[in-house]
């Protein structure tokens, strides 16, 4: 074993070799058959009765039964119906929104033939029934058959409350329901199925706008966070259907994709096998990531655009100071752009990631051109001829352009113009009418003509002359800048948003932006303004040591507990935190150290991760700092890393490590997977295991 260890530790360059590929595929495969394990059923009813105010269905049993319990598995419906016996006593059950695609129970006593529904209110709408005797037998049913004087059933969709009696479960549980944060995100990617389904139905039939869908379908309910996020889901929807594996599959498929970008991005950090098998293994035992991804909420998606983009923009840092073709340059920085737009179009929270991107791009600009105006001194001083600086001012234009048109627009909207086209945006006009107007063409105009001259008179100047093209370089960079990290995220942004433009029957390009724009106003206000409070809350700074999980789940079945918290690896967490912590003072006043590019990439990530959440004053909770996570162990691995560099004896530490985390890891497996468990052994894990935080476990 030991041979095959140190073969591990011998450093073996950034990239991935064979050994790392296929460590990494058996990493990926093992996690995989851990995490889809006991993800959800895929046996689930689908075919809803939908009830309106005063619609009556009856139930037949075929003969004299005690009723005991009725239970109703919901679809998106809001309203209370009446459930009557033959004697015509009734008990109310009240359907709200978030009792929908989960099995409810009504507790009920009747004894009777006939189980007659009666929608007293609202409208309710039930994927299916099922009725069970006061020992615990579901009782056979059928739905009886209403018919006008013709023979000819009244109410043939009634027939779906016990057309799929087949997916009724033994219990109810989140292994066949929605728990938690899924009764928006989930229901918002089955409206984004159901709607996108009956746009083009009615494209088929010739319906040319959105007007068949907003009167057909659904309106997006989860519309707090940018759309990306349930568009994804609605992905595993479309595969596997509206079942509980089918809203969670794309979320655990990106919890372990994560894992791969982490162990690259860890390979690129320390050129070691091992050391990239630690960091992705650790990550891979964390409890967080294991109930965050089996959840089909959308934070798995926004840490794994984060990873991307840093792992894309250290791939950057490493060749921009280098001679490398220009060309070569850009592949890494559009990467980067590109996953920032995936990841703000999915959570608003990557947009702190991105203050974080900038000053990583902004110092290796700045550090770029420091190193060739130093070359240039050199060379001087060495009597070498250097060749001439020339600034083209061309592609400059478009920065020029934007920075015009907003000042024409701040202008107009301060009131400085009394007259005129900017008299008239001051009333009529907002930012999105300036690309939509005639007033576009106004600064485009003058700056097509100015970029003309421009061209012409460099061509003239540099003619036939030898130039150092470098700086030109530096100025073009910063301009595809813009187009990587603002044209293509707001492209993305707008696509990823079509959901809104279906629902709300938006079809010019000018009613969706302004749609965009008015969602978005919507979401900063509520954020902003959100005065709740919750049991499961803390403060930033409690993270690093999970003070306080989040409670998603909890059931009782055959008087056990069943439990799903979110909650970090004890490990993992605060072995990281103290890591980490010591890695920053060793960072701190270690030259050698800072020369790493990618210890500068773990440092921006903590804080652009941890930073913002200082600043926030509405209740927050552990697992917002999910995304910071990574690197905060990166931090510390990278303190063994440099430890072990100095004393070739701590090699097996690591080990240790990672053997530690995946024994916690089996240890709390019950309070994060909702396997069903012993009141004692629940106690265990929160007040033995946890010992600086606390794990949720309803009922301990």
């Amino acid at each position: 074993m030991k041979p095959f260890l140190l073969t591990l530790s011998k450093p073996s360059g950034r990239t991935l070799n064979r050994t790392d590929r296929a460590v990494l595929l058996v990493l990926l495969l093992v996690y995989s058959l851990v995490a889809f394990v006991n993800l959800g059923t895929t046996n689930f009813p689908t075919v809803p009765w939908k009830g309106a105010y005063g619609e009556t269905a009856i139930i037949d049993l075929g003969d004299d039964r005690h009723v005991s319990e009725i239970w109703f598995n919901g679809n998106i419906a809001e309203g209370t119906v009446q459930i009557y016996d033959d004697n015509e006593d009734y008990t109310e059950f009240e359907q709200d929104y978030g009792d929908m695609f989960k099995w409810k129970i009504a507790s009920v006593s009747l004894d009777t033939t006939y189980v007659r529904l009666f929608v007293s209110d609202g409208t309710v709408s039930f994927n299916e029934i099922a009725l069970f005797d006061a020992d615990g037998e579901r009782i056979p049913a059928t739905v009886y058959v209403q018919e006008n004087d013709d023979g000819i059933d009244l109410f043939p969709h009634q027939q779906a409350l016990l057309d799929e009696q087949g997916t009724v479960p033994d219990h109810p549980s989140y292994f066949n329901g929605m728990y938690f944060d899924e009764i928006y995100h989930a229901r918002t990617a089955y409206e984004v199925v159901t709607d996108t389904d009956l746009y083009f139905e009615g494209r088929s039939v010739g319906v040319r706008d959105f007007s068949y869908v907003q009167k057909n379908g659904f309106s997006i309910y989860e519309w707090t966070h940018p759309q990306l996020g349930k568009v994804l889901i609605a992905a595993g929807v479309r595969l596997f259907g509206m079942n509980p594996f089918g809203w969670r599959f794309t979320g655990t498929l990106f919890g372990v994709l994560i894992l791969w970008v982490l162990y690259v991005l860890a390979k690129r950090i320390f050129c070691r096998t091992d050391y990239a098998l630690l960091a992705a293994g650790l990550f891979a035992a964390d409890c967080m990531h294991y109930s965050q991804t089996r959840i089909a909420t959308i934070d798995v998606y926004a840490l794994f655009f984060t990873l991307l983009m840093f792992l894309c923009m250290l791939d950057y840092l490493w060749i921009n100071r280098t001679d490398a073709l220009f060309g070569k340059k850009l592949v890494p920085l559009s990467l980067c752009g590109l996953a920032f737009g995936l990841g703000a179009s999915s959570k608003w929270t990557c947009f702190y990631s991105g203050a974080g991107l900038a000053v990583l791009f902004f110092g290796s600009f700045a550090l770029r051109c420091i190193d060739l105006v130093r070359e240039r001194k050199t060379a001087k001083q060495s009597g070498k001829p250097s060749m001439r600086i020339a600034i083209n001012p061309v592609p400059a234009l478009p920065v020029l352009y934007a920075i015009g048109a907003a000042l024409l627009f701040a202008i107009a909207k301060l009131g400085h113009a009394e007259s005129g086209l900017l008299y008239r945006w001051k009333y009529n006009f907002e930012w999105y009418d300036l690309v939509l107007s005639n007033g576009f063409w106004i600064p485009m105009l003058v700056l097509s003509i100015a970029g003309i001259a421009s061209a012409l008179v460099y061509a003239r100047l540099t003619k036939g002359k030898a130039l150092d093209q470098r700086f030109n370089e530096q100025l073009m960079t910063l301009v595809l800048c813009c187009v990587f990290f603002i044209v293509i995220p707001v492209v993305l942004y707008y696509a990823c948003s079509y959901s809104f433009y279906l629902s709300e029957n938006r079809n010019t390009l000018y009613e969706q932006v302004k749609c965009l724009w008015d969602k978005q106003l919507s979401m900063y206000r509520y954020h902003a303004g959100l005065d709740a409070t919750h049991p499961c809350q803390s403060m930033w700074y409690e993270w690093p040591l999970a003070e306080k999980s989040v409670w998603f789940y909890a059931g009782y079945p055959d008087g056990k507990l069943s439990n799903i918290s979110s909650t970090g690896n004890p490990a993992v967490w605060y072995v990281s935190a103290f890591g980490a912590v010591l890695m920053a003072v060793e960072w701190c006043f270690q030259r050698d150290y800072r020369k790493n590019k990618g210890f500068w990439v773990i440092f921006v990530g903590i804080l652009a991760g941890l930073l913002p959440w200082a600043l926030v004053t509405r209740c927050v909770f552990l697992y917002h700092y999910f995304s910071t996570i990574p690197f905060v162990v990166l931090a510390a691995v990278a303190l063994l890393y440099y430890a072990e560099e100095k004393d070739p004896r701590l090699w097996s530490v690591k080990w240790i490590w990672l053997g530690t985390a995946l024994v916690f890891f089996v240890l709390m497996y019950p309070a994060i997977s909702g396997l069903p468990c012993s009141w004692a052994y629940a106690g265990f894990i929160e007040h033995v295991l946890t010992v600086f935080g606390k794990v949720y476990y309803v009922g301990v």
